[in-house]
């Protein structure tokens, strides 16, 4: 996992270790303990008192009893002020709006938390939906040469090989494949990266949650973010009340895909004419 300065990097190299590298990088220190610290506490606060949640690829943990152990807590941006503070971080931005295109969404935000003792999840990918796995459902010819995914995870705690940090096939991501049982695994690693960085992957590279061996939690921001034609996973902006999103600034409007006209009911637009290269060159200052 190469890592990556946070005031001192080259969007193309980033970018370029996520596309045709290892698919995942690293960088290091980039959110301050306070604002981690909040977040991990209304994490934990909503997982102790909320009924089980919906999850994925955890097979394993509900033939064995502990499915209550792998915990998600959905929709972030309506649980506190600091889970927006956190996703429009210049970094973010940078690196995405160049990968994914300038208007890109974000498709899911919620968090993960794997209590002592769960165990992992089967190796997967999120490009550009989870569900790949059923190939016929998808377009013929769909390939990995362009992003349609980007995944990022903001450490709460420690990640660890112990606790569970999320293991990944370097390099999986450059052949558009869902894994199994017959693909070659003995090259895998895992994203150890600690509170307040932040690790972005390519969403085609291979991975899942580790089994949590330690004796402590280990809870993580999980974002999923695509391009502004993919319809999001998670329905973000309807949870939401009226108050939120007129408060919100540009950037978390932007994620939430409220800047974006589309999709809209066309019969009832005022607009005549405004999509066109003429139309935008005739209407230019």
């Amino acid at each position: 996992m190469k890592k990556f300065l946070k005031d001192n990097f080259n969007t193309i190299d980033v970018l370029n270790e996520i596309m045709k590298g290892s698919g995942v990088v690293v960088f290091e220190n980039v959110f301050n303990s306070n604002d981690i610290a909040e977040a991990r506490k209304i994490v934990n606060d909503f997982a102790n008192t909320q009924e089980q949640k919906e999850s994925h690829f955890n097979a394993e943990a509900e033939a064995s009893g502990k499915i209550q152990l792998q915990q998600r807590v959905w929709n972030l941006f309506g649980k506190g002020k600091v889970f927006s503070k956190l996703i429009t971080n210049d970094i973010i931005f940078t690196l995405m709006s160049k990968l994914l295109g300038t208007e890109f969404f974000c498709g899911s935000y919620c968090a993960s938390r794997l209590l002592p003792g769960s165990p992992g999840q089967e190796l997967h990918i999120d490009y550009p939906y989870w569900d790949f796995y059923e190939s016929g459902t998808f377009p013929m010819g769909l390939n990995s040469s362009f992003a349609q995914n980007c995944q990022a995870t903001i450490p709460l705690d420690v990640c660890s090989v112990e606790s569970g940090a999320t293991a990944y096939i370097p390099g999986s991501q450059k052949n558009l494949h869902y894994p199994n049982k017959n693909d070659d695994f003995t090259n895998q690693e895992q994203m150890v990266a600690k509170p307040g960085d932040l690790v972005f992957f390519n969403g085609n590279c291979w991975h899942g949650a580790s089994p949590n061996q330690s004796d402590y939690q280990r809870a993580a921001l999980l974002i999923e973010f695509l391009p502004k034609y993919i319809k999001p996973v998670e329905d973000l902006v309807s949870y939401l009340d009226e108050e939120f999103k007129k408060n919100s600034n540009n950037k978390v409007r932007q994620l939430l895909g409220l800047n974006y006209e589309y999709p809209k009911i066309m019969d009832v637009s005022k607009k005549t004419n405004n999509i066109g290269i003429g139309y935008q060159g005739n209407n230019k200052e």
